[in-house]
């Protein structure tokens, strides 16, 4: 992609999108933005593309359609273009069971993966849920070699929390303070998604973190117990089933996080004298 390319035939996959990305590729090459006039053409085989546009996060019943068409391109140049926020990472349904995401840390307290870069190399990404046909345009006149970047990376230090930054990029770490440890809230944040859905969870966490808080603040020599009493009680009261239900997975899912952190919390302060942030 360094050089400069005078036309790209490009084919165009759809990995499982909601067709909004694929209306503004197909706006793009409307007479109105004109994308042949920068060189590009669509054609209906990968074997004659030099690049692939990509639209969509992957879904387990497209991934093999799409590697036979990466591996069906000419070898060179073989550029793959992911384009909407779905292709860059997954989206809204990076963590969704209709994916087919790889990636080992899926659904924890980590940056969030997947797309179409689980089985292909991505040379660029165009983002946007869905990105603009001016968007899809500035990222294939890059290609093209026609414009250049206006943004460029910026590198920044997360400093432990108190130390002093000495350094333009340092930025001195700040963790929210609440009854549980970070880590605990986006896990259990993320697991609660796939049980009551996007609308309900925060109200549903904020009441199940205020247990938590009051069963190690009212019984710090058993926690369990009482957390299990709070979390009875407040399943007798609620007369949404739902809610009733996502109160008890998330009791599970907690004392589960909270033996395995800890025993790995003990593992690694036997092998590092100073262990920050578990």
């Amino acid at each position: 992609m360094g050089r400069r390319l005078k036309s790209v035939w490009v084919y165009h996959v759809d990995a499982g999108s909601c067709n909004g990305c694929d209306i503004e590729v197909l706006d793009v090459l409307s007479p109105y933005y004109d994308l042949e006039r920068l060189g590009v053409k669509v054609v209906p085989n990968p074997r004659h593309a030099d690049a692939l546009f990509i639209t969509g996060p992957l879904t387990r019943q497209t991934r093999i359609m799409l590697k036979k068409a990466y591996e069906a391109m000419p070898p060179k140049p073989r550029i793959v273009v992911a384009i909407g926020t779905c292709a860059s990472s997954g989206g809204i349904f990076y963590n969704s069971y209709a994916l087919y995401n790889t990636s080992p840390q899926r659904g924890r307290d980590r940056l969030r993966s997947g797309g179409p870069e689980m089985i292909v190399p991505i040379d660029m990404y165009i983002p946007g849920c869905p990105p603009s046909p001016e968007e899809i345009l500035y990222g294939v006149a890059q290609l093209l070699g026609i414009k250049e970047k206006k943004m460029k990376g910026e590198y920044w230090i997360a400093l432990p929390p108190k130390e002093t930054p000495k350094a333009e990029n340092e930025v001195e770490f700040r963790i929210p303070n609440r009854p549980i440890p970070l880590r605990y809230w986006l896990t259990l944040r993320e697991e609660l998604r796939r049980v009551i859905g996007y609308y309900d969870r925060e109200a549903v966490l904020n009441d199940f973190i205020e247990l938590v808080d009051r069963a190690f603040k009212e019984s710090p020599e058993n926690p369990r117990e009482k957390l299990h009493d709070l979390v009875t009680g407040y399943f007798l009261k609620e007369k949404d089933s739902r809610v009733g239900f996502a109160m008890r997975f998330l009791e599970n899912e907690f004392w589960r996080l909270y033996d395995e952190y800890r025993s790995l919390g003990e593992a690694l302060r036997k092998k590092y004298p100073v262990t920050a942030g578990v």
